[in-house]
């Protein structure tokens, strides 16, 4: 009896012994089976937002080409105006009521993208650029406000628009950037340019422009460095 009972107890043992293992390598697999789920969730977020971060590198690439445009429209008048150079030829006056259409696309697809993301490096990286966002929307909006209920009124005020330019022309151009012809005239905007108003409007506008473009640089530089980090941590095996 004693025999048995120490074989039993050793079978006993055995068995709880097995239970625990299967029950160690089923947790185990479904672990691992978690992480894998993970991994692939990771990597399906990552790859949309480095989708939206090229869009809006290529919105970015875009807006300061405009900026820059009409930074230089805004030189060309002061010289024009305050130092009567004679010199200069305005090309597109038009771009000096234009407004850049800034788009944020990674932030408006995904606005809360940082919390979903595990990699530390990563969700940081992700958040300084939404702060850059922020900046550039502080800025954009200052320059909304110039453009829209100081710059476009006072030039509307002054009777500058040529009605018969936009509407024989209105449906040439293939955006709203794309102002292909004059709807302000060359020589009456050079005239405005030397009216006191105006330079202070201009003031207000350059000081927006130049403000702008050095807040998109930073965000620019921060998207590409953003998809590189992420490019590095898909390519990954």
């Amino acid at each position: 009896m004693e025999n048995k009972t120490g074989k039993y107890f050793k079978y006993a043992i055995g068995e709880i012994v097995l239970v625990v293992i299967g029950i160690l390598i089923a947790l185990s697999i479904n672990n691992w089976n978690e992480l894998r789920k993970e991994n692939i969730h990771q990597q399906s977020v990552l790859s949309n937002l480095l989708q939206d971060l090229k869009s809006d590198s290529v919105s970015y690439y875009a807006n300061l080409k405009n900026l820059e445009d009409i930074d230089f429209l805004h030189e060309q008048l002061y010289k024009i105006g305050v130092k009567n150079d004679t010199t200069i030829i305005i090309i597109n006056p038009s771009i000096i009521r234009l407004l850049p259409n800034y788009n944020q696309i990674a932030k408006e697809n995904d606005p809360f993208v940082a919390t979903k993301i595990t990699n530390d490096t990563i969700r940081k990286e992700i958040l300084t650029y939404f702060r850059n966002m922020k900046d550039m929307d502080d800025i954009y909006s200052e320059l909304d406000d110039v453009i829209k209920t100081k710059m476009r009124v006072y030039l509307g005020n002054k009777k500058m628009y040529k009605l018969t330019n936009w509407f024989e022309n209105k449906y040439k151009n293939t955006a709203i950037e794309d102002l292909s012809y004059d709807f302000i005239d060359n020589t009456e905007l050079i005239a405005l340019s030397k009216d006191t108003e105006f330079q202070q409007i201009l003031f207000e506008a350059s000081l927006k422009i130049v403000n702008s473009i050095d807040v998109l640089e930073i965000l620019i530089k921060q998207n590409a460095h953003l998809i590189s980090v992420i490019k590095k941590q898909l390519n990954r095996p």
